[in-house]
């Protein structure tokens, strides 16, 4: 053989290695579909790419992640979205199907909730921690809890003492509803998104939400008093949850890529993003001139003995369960303090 062939075969061997490696590497990478229902302007929008990423860095380019910029389903349709494979992956709030978390929700109670940040690795960590995530995700996969920060009220006029919610309608979702109804509000059960306009037609007169929501949903100039409550007056537990089926079937690269990514890391993650957005919608809030106030000691110990109905409530819940709702319940509080085991 020539010295011209010897070059050319050995050139061409080489080539034909370089194209199944490259070949093997793109039937390696997976494209998972990613649900968004919140608009652009909201927060999640960003903070959902970001966490998006980290997975995709993770798995070294054998994962990447489309996130819709528009709704397949409303906001309560999420979790079939991604039970039944229409999504890959999903941000659901736990609240709009009720029944389903029952052990998840815990998280929902009032004054437990100091920052989005250790709430939402508090969560993740206490749940899995106890295999609550075996019982309750069973059709999917969680990829990673998380919580939005200290729930508060956000209202058209200005209220200081539970005799100024008599009969006030609220928009409230999840566990919110059965707080306003302690409090003697009635409450309007209506997904996020809706609430600007309920707002503007006057059919509520307030929100529970976090601070990020005045920005997200333009409620800055709707709701010109606010209620702060340290703690939380409640908060939301979200998930990220993933088909069973796709996961299952990813690459261990992939799959160790999301657990990485996930998990309490990704928790936290989405909780340091979550506190960003607080700041700024009350930074919003301050500089429209809105009246920001903090309830009184005295006023906190009212609305805590007129709520704690919800605390009983999700105690019971567990206990139906088999389980020790107070103890699992202190135990909670701890985790989302920031006090967990690593």
């Amino acid at each position: 053989m020539s010295r011209l062939n010897k070059t050319l075969l050995m050139a061409g061997t080489v080539l034909l290695g370089s194209t199944m490696v490259s070949g093997y590497a793109a039937a390696e990478t997976v494209t998972l579909k990613f649900a968004n229902w919140l608009p652009a302007v909201h927060h999640w929008t960003n903070t959902a790419r970001v966490f998006a990423k980290s997975i995709e860095d993770a798995s070294g380019g054998s994962v990447k992640i489309t996130i819709d910029k528009a709704a397949v389903a409303k906001p309560p349709g999420q979790y079939d979205l991604v039970k039944n494979g229409v999504r890959d992956m999903v941000m659901h709030v736990a609240g709009y199907t009720p029944g389903r978390f029952p052990l998840y929700r815990m998280a929902e109670v009032p004054f437990i909730t100091p920052n989005s940040t250790t709430g939402s690795e508090g969560l993740h960590r206490w749940y899995t921690k106890n295999g609550f995530d075996k019982e309750e995700f069973k059709d999917t996969v969680l990829v990673s809890a998380f919580v939005h920060g200290p729930g508060l009220l956000h209202s058209k006029k200005e209220v200081t003492s539970i005799d100024d919610l008599k009969g006030m309608k609220i928009r409230a979702a999840g566990g919110g509803a059965l707080i306003a109804k302690g409090l003697g509000a009635v409450p309007v059960a209506i997904p996020a998104p809706s609430a600007h306009e309920s707002l503007v037609r006057g059919t509520t007169e307030a929100a529970f939400f976090p601070w990020e929501a005045v920005h997200g949903f333009k409620l800055t100039k709707l709701t010109p008093f606010h209620l702060e409550v340290p703690g939380g007056l409640y908060t939301t537990s979200f998930m990220i949850a993933m088909n069973k089926k796709k996961y299952d079937g990813l690459s261990a690269q992939a799959k160790a890529a999301v657990n990485k990514a996930g998990g309490a890391k990704g928790a936290r993650l989405i909780g340091e993003h979550w506190d960003r957005a607080d700041k700024v919608g009350k930074d919003g809030a301050i500089k429209n001139g809105n009246k920001i106030q903090t309830i009184s000691d005295s006023q906190r110990a009212v609305w805590s003995k007129a709520i704690d109905v919800v605390r009983q409530n999700w105690i019971q819940k567990a206990n139906e369960k088999g389980k020790n709702g107070k103890a699992l319940l202190e135990e909670l509080r701890k985790y989302m303090a920031g006090g967990g085991a690593s």
